[in-house]
């Protein structure tokens, strides 16, 4: 293990000093949140191994804060006494894994395999393996490891560009469960969400499916996240597999919109999908969001070639070297959407720029974004058939 990369959060001295000893001395020591996150900012910090003092409620709360701050850190809990609810409450906060005192370094790099297990497991139950077969829809998923990067105007913008390919039939499905905003952009409203999908799991077809879906009027299709944030509890990971399977059957291209979040649920996504684009902004923090974040995949055994680089606001004024960008992440930038200031109008509007505006630098980024999935895409229709249902 790399001891660098781990830092140890709390202000037990007993819990600390064990820590210490454990790594010789050679370990960065928080003794608060806001000092790990001074720490996580200044550093290149990707797991944190918590104390037992962070194992009540206003303590959890502040491992969300932690979280929230850096999606792609594996936070790690070590308790006393590891119960159901302790194991449910740090689920909720971002927690990869509650480790049993006393700490041993087997138990953190045991806690950090049986993480990655357990996503690889939980995908295969979601999915029992077969044999690849051409015919079944391709899953492209949208992440990002920052907030903020516009990652659901590409999402949408993809989408609505391989729904003009003919002959084909394109579902979008907004997988940010608390705060999905793909039936903003696109201005629907949704009569039925994924929620209602959760609880026909049992008894869901291709028609019942397709009954829960939202129509844009492309013709695209859209599965609608939770409308409050309070349900995303109703969706389990393996139930989103579940959807994603049936979806798979019929779809030719299912785009998945995600939340700025290295979870299990994306990790998942990760591992199903056929294509991931990962969206950075040129700026520093989002750079060094997306190194974590794909330090991290590497780290649980994940493979990036499936990834696929898309730098955002290319020519920004304060834009990096894409030489540099490139050398940090260890991956060539695959497509470049420039900045333009009709993107905001055409999300306050809720009309996608690649329809109001097809002509614009920004739309021809989303073009060679879509180009890399299915090659070349038709032009748009004439102002006339504004929106040529299928």
């Amino acid at each position: 293990m790399a001891e660098h990369n781990l830092l140890v959060v709390d202000h037990d001295d007993e819990f600390v000093s064990q820590a210490k000893e454990l790594f010789e001395g050679r370990l960065p020591v928080a003794r608060s949140i806001e000092e790990a996150s001074q720490i996580i900012e200044s550093g290149d910090v990707r797991m944190i191994l918590l104390g037992p003092s962070f194992t009540d409620e206003e303590a959890m709360e502040e491992i969300r804060s932690l979280h929230n701050q850096d999606p792609a850190l594996i936070l790690m809990l070590v308790a006393e006494e590891v119960t159901a609810d302790l194991l449910r409450r740090g689920m909720r906060v971002g927690l990869a894994e509650v480790i049993d005192a006393p700490l041993e370094e087997a138990k953190i790099e045991s806690a950090i395999e049986q993480f990655a297990h357990d996503v690889l497991k939980r995908q295969s139950v979601a999915r029992p393996e077969a044999p690849a077969q051409q015919e079944k829809g391709r899953i492209i998923t949208v992440m990002s490891a920052k907030g903020g990067s516009g990652k659901t105007v590409l999402a949408t913008n993809l989408a609505l560009l391989l729904n003009r390919l003919p002959d084909t039939k394109v579902c979008l499905v907004d997988a940010d469960l608390q705060f999905g905003d793909v039936c903003l952009v696109l201005q629907l409203e949704p009569r039925f969400t994924m929620v209602n999908a959760s609880h026909e799991l049992h008894h869901l077809d291709a028609e019942l499916s397709d009954s829960l879906l939202t129509e844009h009027p492309s013709g695209l299709k859209v599965l609608a996240a939770p409308l409050e944030p309070a349900f995303a509890d109703d969706i389990t990971t393996a139930g989103l597999m579940q959807m994603l399977d049936i979806l798979r059957e019929n779809y030719d291209y299912i785009v998945v919109d995600t939340a700025s979040l290295l979870d299990e649920l994306i990790l998942s996504l990760i591992e199903k999908s056929d294509d991931v684009l990962m969206f950075v902004d040129m700026d520093l923090p989002s750079v060094k969001n997306a190194k974590l974040a794909l330090e991290t995949l590497r780290l649980l055994k994940f493979s990036t070639a499936k990834v696929r680089l898309i730098m955002n606001r290319s020519n920004s004024k304060a834009k990096l070297d894409t030489k540099e960008i490139e050398g940090a992440l260890k991956m060539e930038i695959s497509a470049s959407i420039p900045s333009d200031a009709s993107v905001a109008a055409s999300v306050n509007e809720g009309r996608p720029v690649v329809e109001t505006e097809p002509k614009s630098k920004v739309a021809k980024g989303f073009e060679s974004v879509a180009a890399l999935i299915a090659g070349k895409i038709p032009e748009a229709p004439s102002k006339a058939g504004l929106f040529g249902r299928k």
